[in-house]
């Protein structure tokens, strides 16, 4: 009545041949990915001298002295407030700035920044409402872009001037407290407004 069957033999499922990964990347898969480190000048903080490091800054408080950061970003956050030269991979401004901006990749004023000082970098992007009064410099003397017509023989002329918010542009450096105030050294275009005759 009661047999004693023999255990049936359970063959394994068939898995596909694959080389077992490497140790190190079973570990490293394991391992959470960790931000990236920024360093953060609080509110309160003030500093006067040099600031210097190897991460990332958010400066939130006030500095006064030179920011060198090299191969990482500077933001200047919306209650920053510098009066300093910044010299960083990527500057990112949205407080206030008093000092040079200097950036191996780019260099962004946001709509609520305000900058004072000259700008170097190959890319810079001044967002609608951003107040800049300075220079920008977008390459070097001999491999940037040279205006139309200068000869070998000109000499570099820097024309000053002033586009305001309304598009009109004229000579005169400041004029309009929330417009951009700039020297060119480029070749530039801008749409200019046709001055109006009779009232």
């Amino acid at each position: 009545m009661w047999k004693k069957d023999e255990p049936e033999k359970v063959s394994p499922e068939p898995r596909p041949a694959s080389p077992a990964p490497p140790r190190s990347r079973v570990e490293e898969s394991r391992k959470p990915a960790s931000p990236v480190e920024q360093a953060t000048i609080g509110r309160s903080i003030r500093i006067q001298g040099d600031v210097s490091g190897d991460e990332d800054l958010l400066i939130q408080g006030t500095i006064e002295g030179n920011v060198t950061l090299g191969d990482h970003a500077v933001t200047v956050g919306p209650d920053g407030d510098v009066r300093a030269h910044i010299r960083a991979r990527i500057v990112t401004v949205l407080g206030q700035v008093q000092g040079d901006l200097t950036a191996d990749e780019q260099v962004i004023l946001e709509a609520s920044s305000r900058v004072q000082g000259d700008i170097s970098a190959p890319r810079v992007v001044l967002q609608d409402g951003a107040r800049f009064r300075g220079r920008i410099d977008m390459g070097d003397a001999d491999g940037g872009i040279a205006a139309p017509g200068r000869d070998k023989g000109e000499g570099k002329a820097r024309t000053p001037s002033t586009i305001s918010s309304n598009g009109d542009a004229d000579g005169e450096r400041g004029k309009d407290a929330t417009g951009v105030t700039g020297t060119t050294d480029q070749a530039t275009s801008a749409t200019r407004s046709p001055a109006k005759t009779g009232a």
